[in-house]
């Protein structure tokens, strides 16, 4: 990551001298890594978002339907739900933590994260059924169990993850996953050419996540061993104490919007909802991404090495704000025309749905970076807090609009939620790194006051 006093065109033409960052030097050679890191994360996010773009051009546009998406969001959100619930934060843990290079911390945390994987898939196999029966969806029982596989899967990954990740070497990975995504579109598209059905999409997830499971055992020098270390074990579930606690929240205060609307609108409704969200999570999900992979290993090492955070978050700010209001104005204005190209007449509503969720993807894509910093700093407790109001926000605004209004207002509350969710966050900056609170609440009032004159203008306008 370059500072704030380290000019733009230095970096593009490759200048090879030491350049003071955070308060220290940062070598060639690190700078190299950040570069490669932020290469390799953009190719790779890159070529998820084209898979997942001819996904759903394919499936959506000429072998199913809005029903067929709907309930597999009901599966999704399933799953997701009992993993954030049970999330330690296993692998941001092997990143920050000083001993996240031993063998013995690694392969703890592995086999921790299979218990886990192990203990998910069996909570999904005993709550399938009574989900099912609530939201009076049949289907839904052998579709979750047989996704539930996935989860599994996933937990099954080689501790060799989290080393690369912790040293941002990130080329295997990145190939690895568009490889697994890729066979899993082939799985899908043609298993929905025989079978038009949700079936598809759920035998595509667990394909995808076997694939990249098994191939991370082939890359890097972990190994599967039996070695356990008991003070490692008890500082990840320390450390994973605050962040089930964050993605719980985050959970709630996220991903389950989508079992609310699912109590109050149709499954063809939810399917145009939750591909609305696919849509903006691909502007949201590649700032998490880079702020997970490069953003927050890069800080977490100035971190144990000491240094002036403040000076690297500013440039990284303004840049993201810039973005940010970028993707806002992309969505309010064209939500309409981006469903018609890519997916249809017969998804029509997800229009208008995209245009009032690009507020709150603005903002998402604004706000990784602060969180970032706080874990960085050890402070997990703030990104609970900013879940745990945006949760709040949510629960009130969606009790009062579906029981006195409709869906459009429903989402209203949920295009402003991400607003609510920011706040704690501003405060934690405001108490631990006040050089950066500036920063963040200028950046923050800009991106809010463009985003607002654009949505009043598209009103006007209409």
């Amino acid at each position: 990551m370059a500072s704030e006093c380290t000019p733009l065109n230095d970096l593009v033409l490759g200048s090879w001298r030491r350049i003071p960052i955070l308060g220290k030097s940062l070598s060639s050679t690190q700078l190299l890594k950040a570069f490669r890191g932020s290469a390799w994360t953009t190719v790779g996010y890159g070529s998820s978002q084209l898979i997942r773009l001819a996904s759903m051009l394919i499936l959506a546009r000429h072998l199913l339907g809005p029903r067929a998406f709907g309930l597999v969001a009901l599966v999704n959100v399933f799953l997701s739900g009992l993993a954030l619930l049970s999330d330690l934060g296993i692998k941001t843990d092997v990143i920050q933590h000083r001993r996240g290079d031993e063998p013995e911390f690694i392969n703890t945390a592995f086999l921790i994260q299979i218990a886990r994987g192990v203990v998910l898939w069996f909570l999904a196999s005993l709550f399938a059924y009574p989900f099912a029966k609530f939201y009076s969806q049949p289907e839904f029982l052998s579709l979750a169990l047989v996704a539930s596989l996935s989860v599994l899967a996933t937990n099954l990954s080689s501790g060799s993850v989290f080393t690369l990740t912790r040293h941002v070497k990130l080329r295997g990975l990145t190939i690895l996953r568009i490889a697994a995504e890729a066979t899993g579109l082939l799985v899908s598209v043609f298993w929905a050419m025989v079978s038009p059905t949700a079936w598809s999409l759920v035998v595509g997830r667990v394909v995808t996540e076997a694939f990249y499971s098994v191939g991370t055992h082939f890359l890097g020098t972990e190994r599967i061993s039996l070695q356990w270390d008991k003070q490692a074990a008890r500082d990840i579930m320390v450390f994973g104490a605050g962040v089930l606690a964050s993605s719980s929240t985050y959970f709630l205060a996220g991903e389950a919007e989508r079992l609310v609307v699912a109590k109050f609108v149709d499954l063809a409704m939810l399917g145009c909802f939750s591909l609305a969200i696919s849509i903006t999570s691909v502007a949201t999900g590649a700032i998490e991404r880079l702020a997970g992979q490069v953003f927050y290993p890069m800080i977490a090492s100035a971190v144990r090495e000491g240094g002036d955070l403040a000076r690297q978050f500013r440039s990284a700010r303004y840049l993201l704000a810039a973005f940010s209001m970028f993707i806002g104005i992309i969505f309010i204005v064209g939500g309409k025309w981006l469903v018609a190209v890519l997916l249809g007449p017969k998804f029509a509503p997800a229009g208008w749905i995209l245009q009032l969720l690009g507020f709150r993807a603005a903002i998402d894509v604004f706000t990784p970076i602060t969180a970032q910093m706080l874990f960085a700093l050890g402070l997990t407790k703030y990104s609970a807090y900013g879940n745990l109001a945006k949760l709040v926000f949510i629960s009130a605004g969606l009790a009062v609009a579906f029981t006195r209004f409709g869906f459009l207002e429903a989402v209203w509350v949920l295009a402003l939620s991400s607003v609510a969710g920011h706040i704690p966050l501003l405060l934690g900056l405001r108490r631990h790194l006040r050089k950066a609170f500036a920063t963040e609440t200028f950046g923050f009032a800009v991106v809010l006051l463009t985003l607002g004159m654009t949505a009043a203008l598209q009103v006007f306008v209409r």
